[in-house]
């Protein structure tokens, strides 16, 4: 279980670092998931020809992730770096936070389970940290759709982490992180086609980098973390993204966080810290 909650660790740590290609790369957000998902189907079809394992795209289970999760990937993908776009790091990272709440009383539903008041209690201290960090005075229109977007971004990543619960006892992490990819490529074609333009040199080696390292490594790390540590402690634990993403922005892009921001950010530390006590001790494996 601690293995297991390690590799959930490193794979939040890139998923916040991820968040700064937004700003890194001048392209536009729908560009940047292209090239994201094409470099990391690459990836990960390498890596599963080297590890020889099988990559059955014409199976139901594997046409069933390729179409619908590949889809949903992108859509997600797309209105994350949206919010960045349009908002900063700090609230683009926060307001997609949201996505525990939606997934603490979502997986109940998905998968038959009682709803844990402990869960629910995480939940609510991530929402109170979230919206601490909402600026409530002199917001523009552009602020306001940035958040908008980081928040339905939150709610279609609850819906495929929880997909991603159910698929992972079927295939291996590498796999379903291939199909998802694969099916979002799909998705960048006429997205690509639409834009009609050559990114630059930078764009390029940011979207590889981002593509490899971001997404092949970390959303598999991610994906295999699902095995043994339910959704909803998944999903509040994933809550230190932001907070990674926020420090590396302050360095990088030089965006100071406020002191709501701060405040905000050690609410959600404490619901991940509390979350990750209550997997080591409680959970059990997925069955």
């Amino acid at each position: 279980m601690k293995k297991d909650l390690s590799i959930l660790h490193i794979a939040v740590l890139l998923f916040g670092l991820s968040g700064l290609f937004g700003k890194l790369i001048e392209a536009p957000a729908q560009v940047i998931v292209s090239g994201r998902v094409i470099f990391a189907a690459i990836f990960l079809y390498i890596v599963l020809k080297f590890k020889n394992e099988k990559i059955e795209m014409s199976s139901p289970t594997s046409r069933k992730i390729i179409i619908f999760q590949g889809s949903l990937l992108f859509l997600h993908w797309f209105s994350f770096f949206q919010a960045i776009k349009l908002s900063n790091v700090a609230l683009g990272l926060l307001s997609f936070s949201s996505f525990p709440i939606f997934t603490t009383f979502m997986e109940p539903l998905f998968f038959k389970e009682k709803l844990e008041r402990g869960k629910v209690i995480t939940a609510m201290i991530t929402f109170i940290g979230i919206s601490m960090v909402i600026p409530l005075n002199g917001i523009d229109i552009k602020m306001l759709s940035g958040i908008g977007m980081g928040v339905f971004s939150g709610f279609s990543f609850a819906i495929l982490a929880l997909m991603n619960k159910k698929f992972s006892n079927s295939v291996s992490g590498i796999q379903l992180t291939f199909y998802q990819c694969l099916g979002a490529s799909f998705c960048s074609i006429p997205v690509l086609l639409l834009w009609n333009q050559i990114p630059s040199g930078k764009d390029i080696f940011f979207m590889l980098i981002l593509g490899v390292v971001f997404t092949g490594i970390a959303h598999t790390l991610f994906v295999m973390s699902l095995k043994r540590i339910s959704a909803s402690t998944v999903s509040v634990t994933t809550c230190l993204e932001p907070v990674y993403g926020i420090i590396f922005a302050a360095f990088i892009l030089g965006e100071i966080p406020s002191l709501k921001i701060i405040s905000g950010s050690v609410l959600i530390i404490f619901a991940a810290v509390s979350a990750t006590k209550t997997t080591v001790f409680k959970d059990k494996p997925a069955v």
